[in-house]
């Protein structure tokens, strides 16, 4: 889809949402905590917010609008979040405070959304508005990942380190195959798969917020130096290091 066909179906869904819609998504662009995005009833992104990109190292808005989420994001991540707008639309009624996990940065932080159905001047429903934030809240987490939480706190605290499976499960007090079935069961991903994600999450911080020298951030992260880091980035990010510093760097 080009450019000018996004801009297009977007102008005719804000033209159908009503008139205040470009205002109230221009609030949500001055947000700095809160991610938004409106969609239309096929699922395609009509809008979405300047910190929403952030959180789903989108470059642009406009990279995703006409998308669905199953365009941009594994499977599993996208099917999590169709599953509250199609909620919304089934009944017609606004979703409030719900916490979900499985973040589009991959962190171990919750989403607690709230999804509203939009309604043109006929009041009929037209597509979804959703809009969330990420916690670290102690007790919504310990409800979803129970005494995990010892194993991702500790991954978190030694991030520098070396970190065996059977680490893990010590400080657990796990059996090896427990904990990885339980983890893999809680965070979809087995424990190898959390601290290179954990890894990566803690270098995109200190690249937006610090001027640490690259290979600073490979050792402080985890990686046995800047050759490993950068490959890792680049799979799991599509851009280098100082690709990502250059576009986010606060």
């Amino acid at each position: 889809m080009t450019l000018a066909e996004k801009k297009k179906i977007r102008e005719a869904f804000f033209k159908e949402a009503g008139q205040n819609v470009a205002t109230f998504k221009a609030l949500f662009d001055a947000a700095p905590d809160i991610c938004f995005y409106m969609k239309d009833l096929r699922g395609r992104i009509m809008a979405l917010n300047r910190r929403n990109c952030e959180v789903c190292n989108i470059r642009d808005e406009w990279d995703a609008i006409g998308m669905r989420s199953l365009d941009l994001f594994p499977r599993t991540l996208a099917e999590d979040y169709m599953a509250l707008d199609q909620e919304v639309l089934e009944s017609g009624r606004p979703v409030l405070n719900r916490t979900t996990a499985y973040p589009a940065d991959n962190s171990r932080r919750l989403m607690v959304s709230d999804v509203y159905p939009l309604v043109n001047s006929s009041g009929t429903v037209i597509g979804t508005a959703r809009a969330y934030r990420l916690t670290t809240d102690d007790n919504a987490a310990e409800a979803r990942y129970g005494h995990l939480r010892t194993v991702t706190d500790f991954i978190q605290a030694h991030l520098a380190e070396h970190l065996p499976i059977e680490r893990l499960a010590s400080e657990a007090n796990m059996s090896v195959s427990l904990l990885r079935r339980a983890f893999t069961a809680a965070f979809n991903m087995p424990p190898s798969r959390y601290i290179l994600v954990t890894r990566l999450n803690a270098a995109r911080t200190l690249l937006e917020d610090t001027d640490k020298l690259i290979t600073e951030i490979a050792h402080e992260c985890g990686f046995f130096d800047q050759s490993h880091f950068t490959k890792a980035f680049t799979r799991e990010r599509g851009i280098t290091p100082g690709e990502y510093r250059r576009r986010h760097k606060a």
